[in-house]
């Protein structure tokens, strides 16, 4: 009798483990940084809770909000928009751990979408969390760095919520080298 286990793929099929979007921090153009670093850079100047830093930021949140639907709607399939976001090398991505991969892809793909990078889960032993610049700290973002010893393997830039991020990978990738290696 074939009974299925809630949670467990056959290992040659690839699932979705988890999807994240880059921070605003990562906009084009540079604007994120920009704002984010003016907003911590003037937070510890106020009274109590309220700063200049979350004062400006409140008073952008339009701004922010255009930002962020900016990197995951899809502009670039817009007839006039999407020729110039393409030019300018604007497309929205998404990233993507699987059951064997982490996956930089087009963020408005749908489950078919255009595949920019990415590494197989064996192919790195470590990730290095970088978020020491003001604007990163603003966003709770950072740069995540695979690395298979001391050689670079992908960059994902402007992860929200590094570390959960790294812990998923990590995660993923111990469940596929020992399996991997049970076979």
């Amino acid at each position: 009798m074939n009974q299925a286990i809630a949670g467990v793929v056959a290992f040659n099929e690839e699932t979705t483990v988890m999807t994240v979007y880059p921070s605003i921090s990562e906009a084009p153009g540079g604007i994120g940084q920009l704002l984010g670093s003016i907003f911590q850079s003037t937070k510890g100047i106020g009274v109590g809770f309220l700063s200049v830093g979350h004062i400006l930021a409140l008073l952008s949140a339009p701004l922010c909000a255009g930002l962020y639907i900016g990197r995951i709607l899809p502009v670039s399939r817009l007839p006039i928009l999407g020729k110039i976001s393409d030019l300018l090398g604007l497309k929205p991505e998404r990233y993507r751990i699987t059951t064997q991969n982490i996956i930089v892809e087009d963020a408005c793909g749908g489950p078919n979408a255009e595949v920019h990078g990415g590494v197989e889960l064996d192919e790195f032993n470590d990730i290095h969390v970088i978020s020491t610049k003001p604007y990163q700290q603003w966003y709770d973002c950072g740069d995540l760095r695979f690395v298979d010893g001391d050689k670079q393997v992908l960059v994902l830039k402007g992860v929200s919520r590094p570390e959960a991020f790294k812990a998923a990978c990590m995660k993923a990738r111990l469940s596929y080298v020992g399996v991997k290696a049970a076979i």
